[in-house]
């Protein structure tokens, strides 16, 4: 089944990054808090989903510190812990990081590199300063102080997608609405695109389609088990025309009122860890928002297509379904 995230866990914030203003918001610098007596949590975003972190970050001195293997692990990343140094080692297979305790230099990619505070242990966790949490890894981070919210873009910030990816993702969600797996397929990753029915996708459970299946479209009628029922745990065992009516293209996405590029609107019970699946990639979440006066909102629904490098070209290698289940 999959992971569930209740309401009640969920972290309050939204996330940039201060310059010397307190509350502003900007790309690079240090992420520094001017109100430390504020006990209010501080939330972090990856891509626009939500993190619950097992252990939550905390500001020491005026800096934002966040616990290094879950922040690292959300990118992507992949970590390492040697004890006899008391080192960290981060990598995502572009860039390599390690951070010392107690000392304020890193090593990236084999160049020292200063860090506006030093590395602590606390709770047998490691903690590093927000700005190279992202940094480290090739990425960004903008940290808003008034609403004590972290936003990290591993690779691109939302303008920088939008630029990127804004046709493609167009013509992805056009294909989709009209149904045209051929041309669909022509945008698939070579290994093809994985389906998610909710928002947490695993990889190795979720049914992917080669492009010859896709091409098939509705013209088979082969029933795949595309994971569980959120809150009943029942396999969805669909063909692919009904997983698609069910899971797939369930409103009108290529008119939704809002689209997000490495930001998301969604808020349900189901954890968004996309960008941990997904190394590198572009999110762009179709969303509406709910309308139905007896739901209170709850019945909203959105579909992120998920895009990964193929050397120079952008392919689509993912599609996640999300909305409130029970």
């Amino acid at each position: 089944m999959k992971k569930r995230q209740g309401v009640r866990r969920l972290l309050a914030g939204i996330v940039a990054v201060v310059l010397g203003m307190t509350g502003s918001v900007a790309y690079g610098g240090e992420a520094w808090a001017a109100d430390t007596s504020s006990g209010g949590p501080i939330e972090v975003r990856v891509n626009g989903g939500r993190l619950l972190l097992e252990s939550p970050p905390f500001i020491h001195n005026g800096r934002v510190m966040v616990p290094f293997r879950g922040i690292s692990t959300a990118m992507g990343a992949e970590v390492r812990w040697d004890q006899a140094k008391q080192t960290a080692i981060v990598s995502n297979g572009t860039h390599s990081t390690s951070y010392t305790v107690g000392q304020n230099h890193a090593m990236k990619d084999g160049k020292a590199v200063t860090l506006d505070a030093p590395p602590l242990l606390k709770e047998g966790r490691i903690y590093i300063p927000l700005r190279f949490s992202a940094e480290g890894l090739g990425g960004k981070v903008v940290w808003n102080n008034q609403a004590k919210e972290a936003m990290i873009y591993p690779l691109l910030t939302p303008k920088e997608a939008e630029a990127v990816l804004s046709k493609k993702s167009d013509q992805a969600i056009t294909f989709l609405k009209n149904k045209d797996f051929e041309k669909l397929a022509e945008l698939a990753h070579p290994n093809g695109i994985t389906f998610s029915p909710y928002a947490h996708v695993d990889r190795q459970k979720d049914v992917t389609l080669g492009k010859q299946q896709l091409r098939k479209g509705f013209n088979h009628d082969t029933l795949y088990r595309w994971g569980e029922y959120d809150g009943s745990g029942e396999p969805i065992s669909l063909n692919f025309e009904n997983y698609f009516n069910k899971f797939i293209y369930t409103r009108d996405f290529a008119a939704a009122p809002w689209i997000g590029y490495n930001q998301s609107k969604s808020e349900g019970n189901t954890v968004n860890n996309a960008s941990s699946q997904y190394k590198g990639a572009v999110i762009v979440e179709y969303y509406f928002d709910g309308v139905h006066p007896d739901y209170a909102g709850m019945d909203w629904e959105s579909l992120r297509l998920v895009f990964e490098q193929d050397g120079e070209n952008w392919v689509l290698s993912g599609v996640i379904h999300d909305q409130w289940t029970i």
